[in-house]
């Protein structure tokens, strides 16, 4: 990939994710992308205004005061150049619910956030993982009957689905309407989100049977397909 293809591959999966976010939502905040100095790798975040601290998207619900949102959605990822395949990967995420319960007065406390680290991998680590912002007497107690002080609950790498079935964005979204915490849903928003979902999917497929390519010919070979190995 050259140094011109990436921010142009950059751009395509910010306007992938700023289509799955206005196809779902009303909200004026956009995902845009900053490139390193060096054009190596790209921060794509939600930003909502010039502020790069911003809460995230605020998902307001029909109850909520709109100059006071309690519930936002934050995503941010850190994408790079798959030098093997010559095509973008997700070197790092973060997406995660914050809420603020005091009309404004204070910044938003995170309750959940759902990260992937590629990196994590080669350290013996959860690669995907989620952090709970919450407190667990029984968990402490088990620490503590261990022998071990007990960490904060946000602490711990709760993992998740590996590096290649790790949880989406769209995962995300539909989590919060299962949990009915927003249902300030656009019309059709779901069939559009399953689409992306399955895309991602389908994505992954891929990536994994080139990871896995003798597994990938057997299970073809069970259905009924012929596979011809390539000439070396």
């Amino acid at each position: 990939m050259s140094g011109q293809e990436f921010p142009a591959s950059v751009e395509r999966f910010v306007g992938t994710l700023n289509h799955l976010l206005e196809s779902s939502v009303s909200t004026t905040a956009r995902f845009d992308a900053r490139l390193s100095s060096d054009g190596a790798e790209a921060v794509v975040q939600v930003r909502d205004g010039p502020d790069a601290r911003s809460a995230g998207v605020a998902l307001v619900r029909s109850h909520d005061d709109p100059d006071g949102p309690a519930l936002f959605l934050r995503a941010r990822y850190i994408v790079e150049v798959d030098a093997r395949r010559d095509d973008l990967r997700v070197s790092s995420s973060t997406v995660g619910l914050w809420a603020d319960v005091t009309g404004g007065r204070k910044r938003p406390r995170p309750l959940v956030r759902v990260e992937y680290d590629r990196r994590q991998s080669a350290r013996g680590r959860a690669a995907a993982h989620v952090h709970l912002h919450a407190n667990s007497p029984e968990l402490a107690w088990m620490y503590g009957s261990a022998g071990r002080p007990a960490p904060d609950l946000h602490a711990l790498h709760f993992p998740v689905g590996g590096r290649r079935f790790r949880p989406t964005l769209e995962e995300f979204l539909l989590f919060l309407d299962r949990e009915s915490l927003f249902n300030d849903w656009k019309e059709g928003w779901k069939p559009r989100l399953t689409q992306s979902l399955e895309a991602w999917e389908r994505r992954q497929a891929r990536a994994t049977a080139r990871q896995f390519p003798e597994e990938a010919v057997g299970a073809l070979e069970t259905l009924g397909y012929s596979v011809t190995a390539p000439r070396v």
